[in-house]
C-alpha cells in the first residue's frame, strides 16, 4: 500500500509540475510601441519575426509623426517604447527623463517625388522642379521629421520664402505620399523608403544630405513603462541582424 501511495504521490507531483510549466509557457506580455509612420511596412514584417523568436512577448503598434509620438509620451499615454525618426524628439524625451536607453538603429534618405504619369524633364534641377510645381506636399515641420528636413533643404537653397505659399502640410510622411499619389500635390518630400513602396509615384530628385540634418532613427524605452524587460528585449532586437536585414530590404540605411 505504501508503494502504491508513493507512486500516486509522485505522479501527482509530476502532473502539477507539468501543469505549472505549461501555465508559465502560456503567460504572455503585450508591449505597446509607438513608431514613426515611415516604419509601418517594415514593422509589419518585423513583428512576426520577433514574436516567433520571443513567444512570450506580443507587439502592439501605432504609427504617426515623431513629434506627435513625443507629445503623447509627454501626456502620459500608455506607451512602452518608441521608434522615432528624429534625434530632436528623442533627446527632448530623454532630457525630461521620460525616455531612456536611446539607441540609433537606422538611417534614411530624403527624396522629391511626383506622380508617376508626369513626364520626366531631363536635366531639371531641384529649383526648376519646385518652381514648376503649384502645390508641394511636406510633413508639418513642427511635428514630422521629414517635413523638418524638407524645410531645412528649402532654407539652405534659399527657396523657402519663395515656395512657402505652395506648401501643403501633412500630418505624417505617409500622408505626403498619398497626396502625391492622388494628384493633390504636384510634388512632395518623402523618405526614399516611402517612394519605393508606391507604384504611383516616381523619384524626381534625391536630396543632397548636406542640405539637411542627418536622417536617423532612434529607439527608446519609456521611463514609466511597467514592462521594461519585455520592451528592452524588443528594442535590442531592432539592432540585431534579422531586424537590420528587414530594414535594409525596405531601403533603410544602416545606423551610423
Amino acid at each position: 500500500m505504501k508503494k502504491i501511495a508513493l507512486v500516486i504521490t509522485c505522479g501527482l507531483l509530476l502532473l502539477l509540475t507539468a501543469c505549472g510549466d505549461a501555465s508559465e509557457k502560456e503567460k504572455t506580455t503585450t508591449i505597446h510601441i509607438s513608431a514613426a509612420a515611415s516604419l509601418k511596412d517594415t514593422m509589419d514584417d518585423i513583428k512576426p519575426l520577433f514574436e516567433k523568436a520571443n513567444p512570450t512577448i506580443k507587439l502592439s503598434f501605432d504609427f504617426g509623426g515623431s513629434g506627435q509620438i513625443r507629445e503623447r509620451v509627454e501626456s502620459g499615454a500608455p506607451i512602452d517604447g518608441v521608434l522615432l525618426a528624429s534625434k530632436k524628439d528623442a533627446d527632448t524625451l530623454s532630457k525630461q527623463n521620460l525616455a531612456e536607453d536611446t539607441k540609433e538603429f537606422a538611417g534614411n534618405e530624403l527624396v522629391l517625388i511626383e506622380p508617376k504619369n508626369v513626364e520626366q524633364t531631363k536635366d531639371a534641377n531641384l529649383e526648376q522642379i519646385l518652381n514648376d510645381a503649384s502645390k508641394i506636399a511636406i510633413g508639418d515641420p513642427e511635428s514630422v521629421p521629414a517635413g523638418a528636413y524638407a524645410k531645412q533643404t528649402l532654407e539652405n537653397l534659399n527657396l523657402y520664402n519663395t515656395e512657402k505659399a505652395k506648401l501643403v502640410l501633412a500630418t505624417d510622411v505617409r500622408q505626403v505620399l498619398s497626396y502625391v499619389e492622388a494628384g493633390n500635390a504636384d510634388a512632395g518630400f518623402v523618405y526614399q523608403t516611402d517612394a519605393l513602396l508606391s507604384k504611383k509615384v516616381q523619384v524626381k530628385a534625391k536630396i543632397d544630405e548636406k542640405l539637411h540634418e542627418p536622417i536617423a532613427y532612434y529607439s527608446a524605452q519609456v521611463s514609466d513603462s511597467e514592462k521594461k524587460e519585455a520592451t528592452a528585449t524588443f528594442l535590442e532586437f531592432m539592432n540585431k541582424a534579422e531586424a537590420q536585414k528587414t530594414l535594409e530590404k525596405y531601403g533603410f540605411k544602416a545606423a551610423n
